[in-house]
């Protein structure tokens, strides 16, 4: 397979020309200090926090209801942390070298489970270092600010540090996830089986209310108003085509999404990501809208691609990934794609060392037919699932973190989620291994020697092709077999607008422009080179959530 050539592009003609809107075409003005467009993460963090401090805040949502907001947030010192001890601990300076430098990292010499040496590293460096910091340095206060404002509800701030051997491969795993946990009574079986997901969004919104924040929903930004260089409020689009203009006298904070949605844009700005994906999440709305606004207003957008993908979009035997890349939702996601079991081309050859993040495992099949993999257990496949004790989103063990985070699908949970794609085609099952590749597409005498050499490598405990760390590797041996095809889940993009270290956007010469900040995926500089540290569990949630306190502390003079 062909490679995906990178593309910076920086013709105009990706992004449009602003449009120009006449004052006679404005319906209704309106007159706030803190305007806020986007209400996912950003919108409603950001309400709670400016109503805290007494701003009039108005926030503007495309859709016509609250977005998603999930409960993998990283941060480091919050006080659910701190009340652990030694069990989540975190060495600040570790975790911001992690981050800056994350990418293909291997060893010559580790001992998985015991001392860890690292003798050879490599890393890309393509992210702001100052807003990695940032989030180190503030995460922890934003979080426990959070909380408290939620506590009223019962909702209750917990750390998850179950993080097994504390290492994926040959790379580490940090206790940094935090999450705001539901109670049952109040958001029903989600609440505890995802400890809030789809649930959390009612109290942000019951919260932001509570202060006089107000919400425009079927409403689309358009351009920002500026003065000179200060931002001083935008236009806006309404569901029946009328435009208004919001006044804003203490900035607009951009935080619609990247654009995951816009198929043009991810063909052209992001070709190594669609060249291994086969899914993406139903994010339609996110469109690059507030990209393209944060340009035309003076702003510029990374340099480097970068996408959040995971191991874990599933597709009929004979299948390909890239363009176009199908939408799905949760349950079309393949959850246990995530699991290190033995991975093969579409020749029925390992191309990889399973036994690594997901992005990591997913790049080399641009160099693979088809673009995708197969993924091949056995029988005995949950006491390997035991012994791999993955974390964040592809953990299937139950959590042993006290207080209870409720994280880990569990066994009866994960296995419905194997019928449901047994029905659907996807997952193969057979009682050989050639009668397995025929059902998958594989030449069979090919795949039965790769698993063959595999099981050998498994008694041996040394993986002589790629290094894999010996005592993660477990023959497949007791039938019935299983595979599915799978290739990458695509989360959102990265690469956003350029910010600086109080969120503001900047233009090409790294000037603030005045009034303007951006804060989510629609912002840039803390992801690089399409690589997603998903090992630092929900940190990308964890930094949006922290930048928008930050933009708002600015906003409001409260720093």
């Amino acid at each position: 397979m062909k490679k995906a050539t990178k593309s910076f592009e920086t013709n105009s003609s990706w992004y449009g020309s602003e449009p120009e809107i006449p004052q006679s075409a404005i319906t209704e003005t309106f007159d706030t200090e803190i305007l806020i467009c986007g209400a996912g993460v950003v919108g409603m963090s950001g309400a709670i926090f400016a109503g805290k401090r007494g701003a009039k805040t108005l926030i503007i949502e495309k859709g016509e209801k609250v977005g998603l907001i999930k409960t993998y947030m990283g941060a480091i010192n919050t006080k659910a942390q701190k009340a652990l001890g030694d069990k989540a601990r975190i060495d600040k300076e570790e975790i911001i070298e992690e981050l800056v430098n994350y990418s293909t990292k291997y060893t010559e010499d580790l001992k998985i489970y015991g001392d860890y040496k690292r003798s050879k590293y490599l890393g890309t460096n393509k992210v702001d270092e100052k807003l990695v910091r940032l989030w180190a340095d503030e995460s922890g206060a934003t979080f426990d600010e959070l909380a408290d404002e939620l506590s009223e509800y019962g909702i209750k701030h917990v750390c998850e540090y179950d993080i097994g051997h504390g290492h994926h491969g040959v790379f580490k795993t940090f206790p940094i996830q935090t999450k705001l946990v539901a109670p049952f009574r109040k958001g029903g079986l989600l609440a505890t089986q995802h400890a809030g997901v789809y649930v959390l969004e009612k109290f942000f919104f019951k919260k932001a209310k509570s202060y006089g924040v107000k919400f425009m929903f079927n409403t689309t930004l358009v351009k920002v108003v500026k003065e000179r260089n200060k931002v001083v409020g935008a236009i806006a689009k309404k569901k029946d085509g009328k435009f208004i203009r919001i006044n804003a006298t203490k900035g607009v904070l951009i935080g619609t999404g990247g654009y995951v949605g816009n198929d043009e844009w991810l063909e052209r700005l992001n070709p190594e990501a669609v060249s291994v994906s086969t899914l993406r999440q139903n994010q339609k709305g996110n469109t690059g809208d507030g990209i393209k606004v944060g340009i035309w207003a003076g702003g510029e957008k990374d340099k480097y691609p970068s996408a959040m993908l995971f191991d874990r979009g599933p597709i009929k035997p004979g299948g390909r990934s890239g363009a176009p890349i199908k939408y799905g939702q949760t349950f079309d996601a393949f959850f246990f794609g995530s699991q290190p079991f033995m991975k093969v081309n579409m020749e029925g050859k390992r191309y990889t060392n399973e036994y690594v993040p997901y992005d990591v495992v997913l790049y080399p099949l641009q160099d693979q037919k088809n673009g995708v993999a197969c993924i091949i257990w056995d029988a005995n496949y949950w006491k390997h699932v035991k012994a791999f004790h993955t974390v964040g989103c592809s953990r299937m063990l139950p959590s042993k973190s006290k207080p209870k985070t409720y994280e880990g699908m569990g066994f009866l949970a994960n296995y419905a989620f194997l019928m449901l794609h047994r029905f659907r085609g996807k997952l193969k099952k057979s009682n050989t291994i050639e009668g397995l590749a025929k059902k998958l597409m594989l030449p069979p005498e090919e795949l039965k020697a790769t698993v063959e050499r595999y099981n050998q490598m498994a008694e041996l405990g040394e993986d002589k092709d790629f290094g894999r760390p010996g005592n993660t590797l477990f023959p497949i041996k007791k039938p019935p077999y299983y595979g599915i095809t799978n290739a990458g889940w695509m989360m959102t993009t990265m690469d956003g607008l350029r910010i600086n270290t109080n969120i503001q956007v900047v233009d090409k010469n790294g000037n603030a422009i005045e009034g303007l900040y951006a804060a989510g995926d629609v912002a840039g500089g803390f992801f690089g080179d399409n690589l997603y540290p998903e090992l630092c569990v929900g940190i990308a949630a964890g930094k949006t959530t922290t930048f928008t306190r930050h933009a708002i502390l600015h906003m409001t003079g409260s720093i």
